[in-house]
């Protein structure tokens, strides 16, 4: 089970502040918030922390906010809900071992693989992965998240995927299962190597496209060549993903096989793949666009080197390439330094 205290959501963006709200306003769990940005802090003391819903409007108040690990030496918690940038992850968790002296459970929302490596920092018994999707919601202000899809608890299409980074699911695992099930449709992942996989090709062959090419993310399903793109960084991941957990799950409606096929060359499985492609398109939102594109509008560092990075890294480990990861990464790189101010 998890341990008695308040839960810690460490990084309030969205999906950070979606929890926060949720937990303390929906299922009256006592809340505490670590945020380095000065004007969310601020404005989260100052007026409370809104979370603007299709049906409805959460606010929740009187929430402790801290801005740094230091702040909160001595304080018992019970959890603590990683929900940074990637790139901030591991240097946060080594401050709140080191400076908060925290020795609890942490679960890790993000997306690429780096809650393996957070587990190879503080061991894998205390370390959970959440693998958040079809959130579609964004911090819109400081203070303000707004989410464009409708809660729905115990529905088909789970938001939050659960489950232990090393073994079979626990009993900590299904306890908050349990409580997020409360907020929204949740789901126990038995293998959760494999459900990070998967998400991570997703991510990874969307997210800096639709940055760079300043695109929303329904034109890479249906426009042919920014789909030969999309696909051409997919295989590239699902190759490395082969070696690493055998067969991806099934992504964006297509089989893991299907997709393991087309990677591999086998034109039928192509022609399957490309069509199924352009269905699943239809269904996204002519405005939904990727978390990279924001970033790179605001001037704000990407997680390319940690989403595409992954896939270069790991192909390298298994003497594979990964050509296309490269070349995406340069030329995001490219435009951030052109986006920057100053």
């Amino acid at each position: 089970m998890i341990p008695p205290g308040p839960i810690l959501i460490a990084g309030c963006g969205a999906v950070g502040g979606y929890l926060a709200a949720h937990l303390q306003q929906r299922l009256g769990q006592e809340v505490l918030i670590l945020e380095p940005w000065a004007a969310n802090r601020e404005a989260i003391a100052a007026h409370g922390l809104r979370v603007e819903e299709p049906d409805e409007t959460l606010t929740a108040r009187d929430l402790p906010v801290f801005h740094t690990p230091e702040e909160l030496a001595g304080r018992p918690l019970g959890l603590i809900v990683l929900c940074s940038k990637l790139f901030e992850a591991l240097p946060l968790v080594e401050a709140l071992e080191a400076k908060a002296r925290y020795r609890g459970p942490y679960l890790a929302t993000l997306n690429g693989l780096v809650d393996a490596r957070i587990a190879d920092m503080v061991g894998p018994e205390r370390v959970m992965g959440c693998i958040v999707t079809g959130f579609f919601g964004h911090l819109v202000a400081p203070g303000l998240v707004r989410r464009h899809r409708r809660r729905d608890p115990g529905g088909a299409h789970p938001l939050f995927r659960i489950g232990e980074v090393a073994g079979p699911p626990s009993e900590r695992v299904q306890a908050l299962a349990a409580l997020l099930g409360q907020i929204d449709a949740t789901e126990v992942v038995a293998d959760l190597p494999r459900a990070r996989w998967t998400k991570l090709v997703f991510n990874a062959m969307t997210s800096p496209l639709a940055a760079v090419r300043g695109r929303p993310t329904r034109d890479l399903f249906l426009d042919p060549a920014l789909r030969a793109e999309m696909t051409e960084l997919a295989f590239e991941a699902v190759r490395v993903a082969s070696l690493a957990v055998t067969e991806i799950e099934k992504l964006c409606g297509v089989p893991g096989a299907l997709w393991h096929a087309a990677a591999n060359g086998e034109p039928a499985a192509r022609a399957a793949l490309d069509q199924a492609l352009v269905r699943y398109g239809e269904g996204i939102s002519p405005t939904a666009t990727s978390g990279m594109a924001q970033d790179l509008a605001r001037g704000r560092p990407t997680e390319a080197d940690w989403l595409n990075g992954a896939v270069v890294e790991e192909a390298e480990a298994r003497g594979l390439e990964a050509p296309a990861h490269r070349a995406i990464i340069a030329r995001l790189k490219a435009l951030s330094a052109a986006h920057r101010p100053g």
